[in-house]
């Protein structure tokens, strides 16, 4: 069959091809910036002669006359995903929203489990060979046009033919309704200090080669601009916007480590302006794909080293997050999250991050809660949560006890709110009665002493100030050294690092009692492998005491000289005049590190210990007793 001959015979005036919407009709409208806005406005002129139509639509961008009031009898709104445009009309009971996972939203449509009677989308023209392209919106479309009883396109060549799985042939197709207009467009707000501090956060999280999926919100969306140091990464993604553009063609993303559509940036739909919709058009670079592909968790976990970055509205202090409602008032879904979250589980070195500012927008209120507000809704249980990052920090979740989780989120909450929450933790008993955070007021954590290091064998580790949430990891540390590190660190047999101890080693006020340690692994799944700290003597003015102690493993590999290095330019920072150490006389080891940095004096004590002092602007020779 001649495909130009249907599609003429199938062209229809607006009024015409409206005239299959009935009474109690269940219309489907393409999905935000590819919503059909001619065909919409024509289905609000005929809202005369209508009654009880479901409008059933994925996200909605810009204005929602349907939702208006005037329109209660004539429309009924039911979103798969609650936009700021639907929002006040779904929570005054005049609109619906159906809470559900966008993998499963082709297939309660292609069940008719939501039957869809007419579906209003808009297309590219047909090409050669008579397919219209549903250009920046496949999403849950597709599903739509292939199965509603009436199929209704706007044709506007302003939509551009997009290449994927985007093809309708043209008899699938019953009117085509011809009117170009420009594409909806949407700009996301520029980040403030709080969203930029989050992304710089984020991008700690990503490595050179993963495959990222950004998930429809301004923070995640905003991680893209820090991105710039960032190599050969790939893109399996819900939405794409214009920042991807930059990405592309500054070589950071290439998609050449992808598993999955190598060398592709895999996609649903496209949000944001003229610029994208140029680019995408024809591109053999980017592909469009329907929900069912692109948000499905196995599809997701076939990309190696995925790492999904989401955000949410609040997060308690066992693990649970909320991204769907405001207490009882519904303000986004379901949507992709957990499809993401959980297909980047999967995934072969893949990561989940949920982003959140420590606050709500006026500060009044923590969004990290002892408990979710009430008729808050889960979207991510606690069994699922891996990364939680706001402007504070980064907290590890997955397969961390109570006490970790909690201890961890309170470290990264706003500090203005971490004593009530630390109290509240106590009395739900999340965490020890006795537990101090002497940080719970200020946040003086020194994040710009955070360094990565390469010891003399060519291992990475990382050199970072020690935190209250490094209590695990300090007693494990301890309980690796042999009966002999133990001695000569603290000069006496110790058999134990309990919790009243090892709280006190990791609570440091960064001024006067400090310490770094050096780490192996990734952020959450460290180990501790050196540790350098000091602490004033009371007795000396402005000398700090300073020891260290390094695992078996990695002694003479230089890790000691550069714990000292950090810790002795720490000090000299905070005023300090000098270090002194205590070691045994046969130390030679120590006293090696110690006399890289200069000269020092040296005095002995009983039980053939050794008391060196060196200070910082000491320029003379050792003595004939000093060593």
């Amino acid at each position: 069959m001649n495909w130009k001959v249907t599609y003429n015979e199938r062209k229809r005036n607006l009024e015409h091809a409206l005239g299959a919407v009935k009474r109690g009709s269940k219309v489907f409208l393409g999905t935000a910036c590819a919503e059909p806005h001619f065909l919409v406005q024509g289905l609000i002129e005929r809202a005369s002669k209508l009654h009880d139509v479901q409008i059933i639509h994925f996200v909605t961008l810009g204005n929602a006359p349907y939702t208006e009031k005037r329109f209660d009898k004539r429309f009924r709104h039911n979103a798969f995903f609650v936009g700021p445009n639907t929002r006040e009309a779904i929570n005054q009971a005049r609109a619906d929203y159906t809470p559900v996972f966008i993998s499963e939203i082709p297939g309660l449509i292609r069940r008719r489990i939501t039957p869809i009677d007419v579906a209003l989308v808009q297309t590219s023209p047909p090409d050669a060979h008579g397919f219209v392209s549903l250009g920046i919106s496949v999403d849950i479309v597709k599903a739509a046009v292939e199965s509603a009883k009436v199929v209704i396109a706007q044709v506007n060549r302003n939509m551009p033919r997009t290449l994927g799985d985007t093809f309708i042939p043209v008899h699938k197709i019953h009117h085509f309704v011809e009117h170009d207009e420009p594409l909806g467009e949407f700009l996301y707000p520029e980040p403030d200090e709080v969203g930029k501090q989050i992304a710089r956060n984020v991008c700690k999280l990503i490595n050179d080669g993963d495959t990222i999926h950004i998930g429809f919100g301004h923070i995640p969306y905003g991680v893209l601009a820090f991105l710039k140091d960032k190599k050969d990464l790939g893109v399996h993604t819900e939405v794409i916007s214009d920042s991807f553009i930059d990405l592309i063609q500054e070589g950071i993303i290439t998609g050449e480590r992808k598993t999955l559509h190598r060398g592709k940036v895999v996609c649903s739909f496209c949000i944001g302006t003229r610029r994208i919709y140029d680019y995408v058009r024809d591109n053999p670079l980017v592909a469009f794909y329907p929900a069912e592909y692109v948000y499905s968790p196995l599809t997701i976990a076939q990309n190696n080293n995925m790492v999904s970055i989401g955000s949410c509205l609040e997060v308690d202090l066992s693990g649970q997050i909320c991204s769907e409602s405001k207490g009882f008032h519904f303000y986004s879904g379901v949507g992709g999250r957990l499809d993401f979250i959980r297909g980047a589980a999967m995934s072969n070195g893949g990561r989940s991050i949920i982003t959140l500012p420590s606050t709500t927008r006026d500060g009044t209120e923590s969004r990290i809660r002892a408990h979710l507000q009430e008729g808050a809704g889960v979207v991510a249980t606690r069994g699922d949560v891996q990364y939680v990052v706001t402007e504070y920090g980064i907290a590890y979740l997955h397969g961390k006890s109570i006490r970790e989780r909690a201890m961890a989120l309170i470290s990264i909450a706003h500090p203005r709110f971490r004593k009530a929450l630390l109290e509240e933790a106590k009395r739900l008993a999340y965490i020890y009665p006795d537990q101090i955070f002497i940080h719970t007021r200020n946040h003086s954590y020194p994040e710009e002493q955070e360094s990565r290091e390469v010891l003399s064998d060519g291992t990475d580790v990382t050199i970072r100030p020690i935190k209250p949430t490094d209590e695990p990891l300090l007693q494990d540390f301890f309980y690796s050294h042999s009966d002999e590190t133990v001695y000569r660190r603290y000069f006496r047999p110790v058999r134990s690092m309990p919790h009243e101890t090892a709280q006190i080693m990791v609570n440091v006020d960064y001024v006067e009692r400090m310490a770094f340690v050096a780490t192996l692994g990734e952020i959450g799944l460290e180990r501790i492998i050196g540790v350098g700290r000091y602490e004033v003597e009371r007795d000396s003015s402005g000398i700090v005491e300073v020891a260290y102690t390094i695992h078996e493993d990695f002694q003479k590999l230089g890790l000691g000289s550069l714990l000292q290095d950090r810790l002795e330019n720490y000090a000299r920072s905070k005023g300090f005049k000098g270090v002194a150490g205590y070691l045994f006389e046969d130390n030679v080891p120590m006293l090696k590190t110690f006399s890289k940095k200069g000269p020092y004096s040296c005095d002995i004590l009983e039980d053939g210990i050794l008391r060196v002092v060196r200070y910082f602007s000491a320029k003379r020779a050792p003595s004939a007793k000093e060593s």
